[in-house]
């Protein structure tokens, strides 16, 4: 079958990692795939092809093909290879645009006459250094910076994205568009109260709970939640999913002082096929991060049918609509007042549970493809409709 055009993609997220960028960069490639059948080829490069179910599907489609380093000395130095051979690769494959899915793009496109587009996801490095150190701000920046400025355009993950590439790295508004991620097509799937009682007991969660997944980072600042369970009543319980930092050991003393640890469960990890139930048992989600470029954990709540109560003053108000409850990251009461009031008032919660599900449509792969096309399409690609 003759394709129009072919596209490479940095695949490395998508084959690596589960969560996070990797589920993002398989959301985009996916989508593309399915919109384009007929006139575009896909080439995800990866450094190296390990096994994982998600990304395994989509080499499987007809139109979209794995490719890895040629010869052994580029297999070991697979790090090199991504930075400084894949645009050589792309050449010998016809590829025409290039699309750097983690905020990183190879060096040498132009020379190729290769075009390029690169997603930034968030540059909370830059934002807030005090959470990282000097020498991944400094990585991290140059990086980013040569990516954004070396492309031909620039793709946002929300608004609160766009807005900080434009400020911390001196690009114009006018070379960015936002396209959102979108969440993972399981969470769309009916979830029977047997499921989700089955996933209760599996990992040992109470029959009612407040709910949080992320990193337990200061960033992500579930402490806010551990300070609020401190004024709930013993009814409360929190489960709180994500890998523990030195920050958790520090929440953790502070649970032990507040004396109701007992309500408070930590699970390091929830298997994919076990976090739509997960979700759907929770009486709310809470996500109080201090700052976010896109919260899929939001989309994924609300397709699943919880209301959501989150933090204000980055992307999560982009992520959660009009209808969800937004908070200050540092006022305790005000968490309090919106569990409470979420809490005691079914009519409120069913309005919530509605509304978010009519929002999440907004998030679509096809509209996430028909977007991405339309950023294509100023560089001169143009896939269709």
């Amino acid at each position: 079958m003759k394709h129009n055009y072919t596209i490479g993609f940095d695949a490395h997220s998508a084959n690596a990692e589960n969560n996070g960028v990797g589920s993002y960069a398989r959301f985009i490639i996916k989508a593309l795939a399915e919109a384009c059948p007929e006139n575009a080829y896909f080439r995800m490069y990866t450094p190296k092809h390990t096994p994982q179910r998600e990304y395994d599907a989509l080499d499987a489609l007809p139109n979209v093909e794995s490719m890895e380093p040629d010869g052994s000395i580029w297999r070991r130095l697979a790090w090199l290879w991504q930075i400084f051979r894949i645009a050589k690769d792309a050449k010998r494959g016809d590829v025409e645009l290039f699309h750097g899915l983690e905020s990183r793009l190879p060096y040498g496109l132009g020379r190729k006459d290769i075009r390029s587009v690169v997603n930034v996801h968030d540059l909370i490095s830059l934002r807030y250094t005090n959470y990282y150190n000097i020498f991944e701000r400094i990585v991290e920046y140059i990086m980013v910076s040569s990516a954004c400025h070396r492309a031909d355009r620039i793709i946002a993950a929300s608004e609160a994205t766009k807005r900080d590439i434009a400020h911390l790295l001196g690009v114009s508004h006018e070379k960015i568009d936002v396209v959102y991620p979108g969440c993972n097509q399981l969470y769309s799937k009916e979830i029977s109260n047997e499921e989700v009682e089955a996933v209760k007991k599996k990992y040992d969660l109470p029959d009612n709970y407040l709910l949080t997944i992320g990193e337990m980072s200061e960033r992500k600042n579930f402490g806010l939640i551990v300070e609020a369970m401190a004024e709930l009543s013993e009814e409360y319980n929190l489960v709180v999913v994500g890998d523990e930092t030195s920050y958790t050991k520090r929440v953790k003393r502070r649970l032990k002082s507040l004396g109701f640890a007992d309500r408070v469960h930590f699970r390091r990890t929830i298997a994919l096929k076990d976090r739509p139930a997960l979700y759907k048992g929770a009486e709310a989600y809470i996500n109080p991060s201090k700052f976010e470029g896109f919260a899929v954990d939001i989309l994924e709540a609300l397709t699943v049918g919880v209301p959501v109560i989150a933090a204000r003053g980055s992307s999560l108000e982009e992520a959660g609509g009009k209808h969800s409850i937004y908070v200050s990251s540092k006022d305790c009461g005000e968490l309090v007042d919106a569990i409470e009031r979420l809490h005691n008032n079914e009519t409120l919660r069913q309005e919530m549970i509605n509304e978010g599900r009519q929002h999440v449509k907004l998030f679509r792969s096809e509209i996430a493809a028909y977007n991405i096309m339309k950023c294509y399409r100023r560089i001169g690609i143009d896939l269709g409709d």
